[in-house]
């Protein structure tokens, strides 16, 4: 047993969690390695790549094995990505598409979870966010994210 410990990172990572689950201070360090990705050590704003941070969302799943604070770690993704793009400037096309996958991803995963309504508020403000930076992603990231908000409004009442 010593031996996968000391030898596999994943191993470690989940022996240290089950023998002491704090799941606050794992949801730090996540959301500090997905600042990383999207700020690197020097604090500038970088496009982050979406597989790297998407790893990490599904190895805190792993984890936790709790939806509320995987929900709160995709909506922190998700605020993070939209916040670079105002200091970043453009992306591509596909990239765009990428971010809006993203979204609609984060919401099916609340909406599956019950957790879609609670975190209503932050959801707009992201939406918000991405009005504010139309010339940096083109109106087709605000318009789908308004769209995919209005769909899921409408199955909630």
């Amino acid at each position: 047993m010593m031996q996968v410990y000391d030898a596999s990172k994943e191993a470690k990572a989940w022996l240290d969690f089950y023998l002491n689950p704090d799941i606050e201070t794992l949801s730090e360090k996540y959301r500090k390695q997905i600042h990383l990705k999207c700020y690197g050590r020097s604090g500038k704003a970088r496009r982050p790549k979406m597989r790297d941070c998407n790893q990490l969302i599904k190895t805190f799943g792993l984890l936790v094995q709790d939806p509320a604070p995987v929900s709160e770690l995709m909506l922190y993704f998700m605020e993070e990505i939209t916040r670079v793009a105002t200091i970043k400037g453009r992306y591509s096309e596909s990239y765009v598409r990428t971010l809006t996958g993203q979204f609609r991803k984060t919401l099916e995963y609340m909406n599956s979870s019950g957790l879609l309504e609670y975190s209503m508020p932050r959801i707009r403000k992201i939406i918000a966010m991405a009005e504010r930076v139309n010339h940096y992603l083109g109106s087709e990231y605000e318009d789908a994210l308004t769209e995919i908000n209005e769909s899921y409004d409408n199955e909630e009442s």
